[in-house]
């Protein structure tokens, strides 16, 4: 795989403290010709499922030979492991804890590899900042074309990630918010893949809340403002979400928060 020159970061540091202009510069000072993209540094703290559900919805649009890193990390410093994965298109960066699960359904695996060596690790380590000290320099290295075998020892496997699944009974198809974006979207966890497979042809409706959906829209505009409304996001999950206004203030929701769909 040629390696295209780009590094992006998920994070869950934000933009009020440094740490993520620090690992920037770790990635510039390994390749000073990398590319980064920040895809979010606004993950929710310490929540890796957000995490996944992130990275999972955006990887696929870089160009091949893109490195993701993720660093959402509340086991820093703990027996968890670092880790790079080289998959068919693109290589991700991270601590072994869970969060390149959801992409890892969809992507081809080659090898994994643990980061031990130098340079793809700082010579003196921070016991809490490994997104600084070992993931941004493996980045930065790799994305410069570095072989992925001298990363360090090959590794077995990644951790599973446990998240809520939707899940279906007789005729309830029944699943739950896993993110609210900054529009106040309420993000679920049921695809439009596995909605669509459980309606089929037959008559539905949708239940969050005090609310009661008989269809699924195309676009928000089609409900006048300040209406709530149930559709599919651009990242193929059911979404409700209001007009021109934040379904999450609306319904007083969050993550966590039930959507049942009744087929007839």
């Amino acid at each position: 795989m040629i390696m295209s020159g780009i590094v992006t970061l998920t994070t869950d540091f934000g933009t009020r403290d440094p740490y993520a202009g620090v690992m920037k510069g770790m990635v510039l000072t390994a390749n000073p010709d990398a590319r980064i993209v920040d895809i979010t540094h606004e993950v929710p703290a310490r929540d890796i499922v957000h995490a996944a559900f992130i990275i999972a919805r955006s990887y696929e649009f870089f160009p091949t030979g893109t490195v993701h890193v993720v660093v959402v990390d509340p086991e820093v410093g703990e027996k968890r492991k670092n880790i790079a994965i080289l998959t068919k298109r693109f290589v991700f960066v991270g601590p072994d804890n869970g969060t390149f699960a959801m992409v890892l359904q969809r992507e081809r695996t080659i090898e994994i590899r643990e980061i031990t060596n130098q340079p793809f690790v700082a010579e003196r380590i921070s016991n809490t900042f490994h997104g600084r000290d070992v993931f941004a320099p493996c980045a930065g290295h790799l994305s410069a074309g570095r072989l992925f075998a001298d990363v360090g020892p090959l590794f077995p496997q990644v951790r599973p990630l446990r998240y809520p699944r939707a899940v279906h009974a007789d005729n309830l198809l029944t699943g739950e918010v896993i993110a609210a974006d900054s529009f106040g979207n309420l993000i679920t966890n049921i695809p439009e893949h596995t909605f669509r497979s459980f309606v089929g042809k037959r008559r539905y409706e949708i239940y969050f809340a005090t609310e009661r959906f008989g269809t699924v829209m195309r676009h928000y505009s089609d409900v006048p403002p300040g209406t709530p409304i149930a559709l599919f996001s651009s990242s193929g999950y059911l979404e409700v979400s209001i007009n021109s206004g934040s379904a999450e203030e609306y319904f007083m929701a969050t993550t966590g928060a039930m959507v049942t769909v009744r087929r007839y």
